[in-house]
């Protein structure tokens, strides 16, 4: 099993005149810390990799979940738990393009844009 190093979402409440604002800090990219990747894992070594919709089909749920948004590959693997709108919603999207939904979702956010980009691994072939 490989050792995976990534800070969680932080999140608290902060309560400002009677209004409850929920903070949250976005998670950092994944790490592999060993030198052999798992079976059914494919190694990353920088966001200029190409991928094909047939490769991200292959990590496809919770222990491995790749997605295609808008012409990039995320290993959004890490995200599914800290998730604000729930794990179901990210489960949803391993596997395939979800640049629909994402767009439906989040478009034209640079914030979400922000934090998406932390778990870019490379461009649609």
């Amino acid at each position: 099993m490989n050792k995976q190093k990534w800070i969680s979402v932080v999140s608290s409440v902060v309560v400002v005149g009677g209004a409850v604002l929920l903070v949250a800090v976005a998670p950092t990219k994944k790490t592999v810390n060993n030198s052999t990747a798992s079976a059914n894992q494919t190694s990353v070594n920088s966001n200029s990799s190409q991928y094909t919709l047939a490769q991200v089909a292959e990590h496809a749920d919770a222990n491995n979940c790749w997605s295609a948004v808008n012409g990039n590959i995320y290993d959004l693997t890490a995200w599914i738990s800290p998730h604000p709108g729930g794990e179901d919603v990210i489960l949803g999207m391993c596997g395939k393009d979800s640049s629909v939904a994402f767009n439906n979702q989040h478009g034209g956010s640079s914030r979400i844009a922000r934090i998406l980009e932390n778990f870019k691994i490379g461009t649609l072939k």
